[in-house]
């Protein structure tokens, strides 16, 4: 594994201590101030990487996105669309079961996003984006003889949208289980789609 530049770990840190502000005290009540003092740079230090907020903000949430990314170009090597599904919702939710304080931030900025015309583009481009990588995984599954013909975009949407709306269920209920939430979602929205032989 190569070492990090040290610009690369500044910006890390930078992205880590931001994160932890905005969680703590809103976007409104973090100041640049603080996010560089926890940071550990000076305010010139973090001027230099980021002009605003706001600058730290979408960045923030890119860089979030990246293990999504790498979650689904994994899920798309799969042999079979089944496997590619169920690899991807089990290792999906899991992700954010262990990246809470992550989750958290997505949900207070999301709120942010109605108010930047930029973070809202960026939200709406890694919609599509997760649109249609389900897309793909349900046409394969179709052009392989898994599935039966369907509107593959409605099967994405739904899957996609039923995915983020339980992330919040099994954090708030110690009683939601990971493996029988991933059964139920491949039993709802995955096995209704089998070609019967």
């Amino acid at each position: 594994m190569t070492k990090k530049k040290p610009k690369e770990k500044r910006i890390d840190d930078i992205i880590q201590a931001a994160v932890e502000e905005f969680l703590e005290k809103g976007f409104d009540g973090t100041s640049m101030n603080a996010i560089a003092f926890r940071a550990g740079i000076s305010k010139g230090g973090l001027y230099h990487h980021f002009n605003s907020k706001d600058e730290i903000l979408i960045y923030s949430n890119q860089k979030l996105n990246q293990p999504v990314t790498a979650m689904m170009i994994k899920a798309a090597k799969r042999s079979t669309a089944l496997e590619a599904l169920e690899w991807y919702i089990r290792n999906y939710l899991s992700y954010w079961l262990e990246h809470k304080k992550e989750m958290f931030f997505y949900f207070l900025t999301f709120t942010k996003a109605l108010d930047s015309p930029v973070l809202w583009e960026m939200y709406a481009s890694y919609t599509e984006d997760c649109i249609k990588f389900f897309q793909s995984l349900f046409q394969k599954g179709i052009d392989s003889g898994e599935f039966y013909p369907h509107s593959t975009r409605e099967s994405a949407l739904t899957l996609m949208a039923a995915l983020d709306g339980i992330i919040g269920y099994l954090l708030m209920d110690k009683n939601l289980e990971l493996e029988e939430i991933v059964t139920t979602f491949m039993d709802k929205f995955v096995y209704i789609l089998k070609r019967k032989n």
